[in-house]
């Protein structure tokens, strides 16, 4: 388990708990929100599937997957996730996701910064890979922004971006 919440004025991110069911499943609910998922992916038993998951993780000894939720410090409203996946010999796979209903708030920034740092912080990472949905130009500026390069296309289908600190 994380042992304290990683803040910044406006957001939290701390582990997922069972209690966050139902507002997890609504952040990913949202019509523009799975646009670049497969259909699969967008339903309700996917989306249940990934918390019991991401609350499973936290048991892993070591742990090497940190998927966070990502809460407003001001109402507590769980708005979405950010994790770093598969961490281990400095490298690991980072992700985002929020609910549309916070898009533009620059959220998202925010959330990947606070996430970032602990990687490169407390789990000594140094690169950080991420997969983005070549038409998703939301999650491309955002890597951008970030410092992420692009990569060749590994399967096709994703654009691979990769951040070196």
């Amino acid at each position: 388990m994380l042992s304290a919440a990683l803040r910044s004025e406006r957001l939290r991110l701390r582990d997922f708990l069972p209690t966050d069911h139902d507002a997890y499943l609504a952040a990913r609910r949202g019509a523009a929100f799975g646009r670049h998922a497969r259909p699969e992916q967008r339903s309700d038993d996917f989306s249940a599937g990934l918390l019991a998951r991401f609350i499973e993780q936290q048991r892993q000894t070591p742990r090497r997957d940190w998927q966070l939720a990502v809460v407003r410090a001001d109402d507590g409203a769980l708005i979405g996730s950010v994790g770093l996946r598969g961490a281990a010999g400095g490298e690991a796979e980072f992700g985002i996701e929020l609910d549309e209903t916070v898009w533009r708030h620059g959220y998202a920034a925010e959330a990947a910064g606070l996430m970032l740092a602990f990687g490169r912080e407390r789990l000594s990472c140094r690169r950080f890979h991420a997969r983005c949905a070549p038409g998703n130009v939301a999650m491309l500026a955002l890597a951008m922004r970030l410092g992420f390069e692009m990569q060749p296309l590994r399967d096709g289908g994703r654009l691979d971006l990769l951040l070196a600190a």
